[in-house]
């Protein structure tokens, strides 16, 4: 086999490979021997058919393979005698092959950087730990409280007030298109509970039981989902009952309804609670501020197919989330001012600027999770079978009723259970430099953190570099949550 390297330019390979017409031969033929000791001829023996004869049966089935092998030989001679490491699968343009004749392979291909020392010294960070008041402790307990109150249908007809909780058949449509999720059958609403786009249960007040609504409403500026976000929107709804709630009882007859041993323990748990999620909102704060210092002290170049292929989930995810259809969106033929007005309607920007922006995006992920994986390698930090067990399982509770098709879907997808393996690895990476730093601890309030991260959510909103890695506030929950 001859290699000869073509182009050497930044992360950019070619190479041409000559495998000598008597290796392709040899693979050949032992691929059709192969064959011979199985496949069953009139006349002769398994094992015993003569070569001549399996070349003119078998030769144009097998010839592919054998090139396919040809080639991934060709690869890992290239890889082991140039001492790289292909960013992603080779491209791959065979050049020439006759019978008897030498194979040329033409080998394009992008090469991970070579990330030199790493060095973690005079990092230093600030973590914010919550201390939880009792006052928040009782909120929730009363939520909680709230939430299992029992109801019953009201005994006299009367028209419906703040209060009361409505069980309501619902249809929501924008621009007369259904909306997604907008539309429920027999739903408990709890008037004044603000669960519903602002301003839907007022109007659901001053109603009869059997009263046919027409709601009108505008959806927040905010609103998570892009597409709907500022969109006004129609409810068809049908009150179908009227209830009314016991008042709110908190003592240890509900907490034994609930499962605990004492209202006390069912304090301490609720405590446990909202320490574990504002710790989990803090660590990712925390970590966004690592992965800022990781990005302004490594600067190198990075593979430009991963970068486009980092872009092109980032674009996708876009689209999905402003409700653009891909295809549509990727239409050449699609008028430049329909494409346009799409894109400023539902982000803002138009289209060259958000994958402008995207772009940018897209290299910064792609660069960090190369330091990452280099730091991480260097201090043998690994994913436990038991870690992804339990990430799995917590998977699977997302979807009830289907917890064993989702775990039978992760545990036979590669692609999938890396999807679990990467965000575990990548905390433990973090929490590694943290160790290697200074971390000063900030003693705050719940409000204080939201407020924090509220602010720092807005000015991190375009230099993200996972899902993982953008600072979440924690959202208050609502009544019937």
């Amino acid at each position: 086999m001859q290699i000869k390297e073509t182009l050497s330019q930044g992360l950019k390979r070619e190479f041409d490979i000559k495998i000598p017409a008597s290796e392709v031969e040899k693979k050949l033929i032992t691929r059709l021997e192969s064959i011979g000791k199985k496949v069953k001829i009139p006349g002769f023996r398994p094992g015993k058919v003569p070569l001549d004869l399996l070349k003119k049966r078998y030769k144009a089935e097998v010839l592919s393979e054998v090139i396919e092998d040809c080639v991934d030989s060709g690869i890992k001679q290239v890889i082991k005698e140039k001492d790289i490491k292909p960013s992603l699968k080779p491209n791959v343009n065979i050049k020439s092959y006759e019978e008897e004749k030498d194979l040329d392979i033409e080998l394009k291909m992008e090469v991970l950087p070579v990330i030199g020392d790493i060095n973690l010294d005079n990092l230093s960070f600030e973590k914010y730990v919550v201390e939880v008041p009792a006052q928040a402790i009782s909120t929730v307990i009363e939520t909680i409280a709230k939430r299992n109150r029992e109801t019953h249908p009201i005994q006299n007809p009367r028209k419906t007030k703040q209060g009361d909780i409505v069980i309501v058949d619902f249809e929501g449509v924008i621009d007369d298109q259904p909306i997604e999720g907008g539309a429920g059958k027999a739903h408990p609403l709890e008037l004044g509970s603000g669960s519903f786009i602002p301003g839907f249960e007022d109007q659901l007040i001053g109603q009869d039981k059997g009263s046919h609504v027409t709601v009108n409403v505008t959806f927040p500026k905010e609103y998570h989902e892009d597409r709907y976000a500022n969109k006004p929107a129609r409810f068809d709804v049908t009150i179908i009952d009227i209830h009314e709630a016991d008042p709110i009882s908190i003592d240890s007859a509900l907490a034994t309804k609930l499962g605990f041993d004492s209202l006390e323990a069912m304090q301490g748990f609720v405590q446990q609670n909202i320490v574990k999620d504002y710790t989990g909102y803090s660590f990712m704060n925390t970590k966004r501020h690592v992965l800022d210092a990781l990005a302004k002290r490594f600067v190198f170049e990075v593979p430009e197919n991963m970068v486009n292929m980092e872009f092109e989930n980032i674009w996708e995810q876009l689209c999905r989330e402003l409700g653009i259809d891909q295809k549509d969106a990727s239409n050449a033929n699609l008028k430049k001012g329909e494409k346009e007005k799409s894109f400023e309607e539902l982000a803002g920007k138009n289209e060259e600027e958000l994958r402008r922006e995207y772009k940018t995006i897209a290299e910064r992920r792609v660069r960090l999770g190369l330091v990452l994986a280099e730091i991480g390698n260097r201090n043998k930090l690994t994913v436990s079978n038991q870690e992804l067990l339990n990430a799995l399982m917590a998977k699977a509770k997302e979807f009830p009723g289907q917890e064993k098709e989702i775990f039978e879907f992760y545990r036979n997808s590669a692609p999938a259970m890396d999807s679990l393996r990467a965000p575990i690895f990548e905390n433990k990476v973090v929490d590694f430099i943290l160790g290697q730093s200074t971390v000063t601890e900030k003693k705050v309030t719940p409000e204080e953190l939201e407020k924090i991260l509220s602010f720092e959510e807005e000015e991190a909103e375009k230099m993200i570099v996972s899902q993982s890695e953008k600072p979440k506030t924690p959202k208050k929950k609502k009544e019937g949550e």
